[in-house]
């Protein structure tokens, strides 16, 4: 109908007509337009809820795994610490505790953090992180990454050359196969996994023992003793910063989704 009446306002010369159709057409190619965008910002911002929505659940579920891997391996830190000055220190020796002796046993190891969010990998690989529209969420998500990376790459030079003590020093501390009867408190494992044959024989576990003058009496023992807890001590300093700044986004989160509930 525009396009008949804007032909037959030309043929007739009517150039008062022609501009008043044109504007019509140009105005209706505007609000057209306006609509348009409405609509794709409408969908954005239902996307966008709906993918922090996701991301929130996520950040809390790793907050909770984040903080039970802490708890699990700061302890460690703190048991050895206590050891430093019977093994450094010009003082009487006593005889290690049960736990003591575990945790020296155990200072090479150094489990692979949990640190997955799948909805980060998601709006990487898709490059819609613009999407989020929320400064503060966007740098603390940002944040994040580059937290999560730096502790990737110093766990994996931490893990690159850690000792076995128990293997080099084997007068120092040793493995030691006992019944589940007397299971200690610093067996290697639960104590209903002892009753399985494929640990150290049914009704049997492992656990260690441990020679304080030995290992007093070894530069080469306390030189890598001492580098296994340097590297457990920075491990469990990755967890204490990624922690930290998963908290910080779980908070800019919970504000930006109107959301209420205890901070972890």
């Amino acid at each position: 109908m525009i396009l008949q009446n804007l032909t037959k306002a030309i043929r007739d010369q009517n150039w008062f007509a022609v501009g008043v159709e044109f504007l019509i057409v140009i105005a209706g190619v505007v609000i057209g337009f306006q609509i348009q965008g409405w609509n794709e910002n409408r969908a954005d911002r239902f996307e966008e809820r709906s993918l922090l929505m996701r991301l929130h659940a996520e950040v809390v579920g790793l907050l909770e795994i984040q903080s039970e891997e802490y708890a699990l391996n700061e302890p460690r830190a703190q048991s050895l610490a206590a050891v430093h000055p019977l093994l450094f220190d010009d003082i009487a020796p006593r005889e290690l505790t049960a736990q003591e002796c575990r945790q020296l046993g155990i200072s090479n190891w150094l489990s692979a953090p949990t640190d997955e969010l799948p909805v980060l990998e998601e709006i990487v690989s898709t490059g819609r992180f613009d999407l989020i529209a929320d400064e503060t969420v966007r740098t603390r998500l940002h944040r994040f990454a580059l937290t999560r990376n730096r502790a990737r790459r110093q766990y994996g030079e931490a893990v690159n050359e850690l000792f076995r003590l128990a293997g080099r020093h084997p007068n120092a501390i040793w493995y030691l196969r006992i019944p589940s009867s007397s299971v200690p408190e610093h067996a290697m494992g639960r104590p209903e996994d002892w009753q399985l044959p494929r640990r150290a024989g049914a009704g049997y576990g492992w656990a260690y023992g441990c020679d304080l003058e030995a290992m007093r009496g070894s530069r080469a023992f306390l030189a890598e003793y001492v580098d296994n807890i340097s590297r457990l001590n920075s491990y469990v300093e990755r967890y204490e910063e990624l922690i930290a700044v998963l908290s910080d986004l779980r908070a800019a989160l919970d504000n930006e989704l109107d959301l209420e509930g205890p901070q972890t």
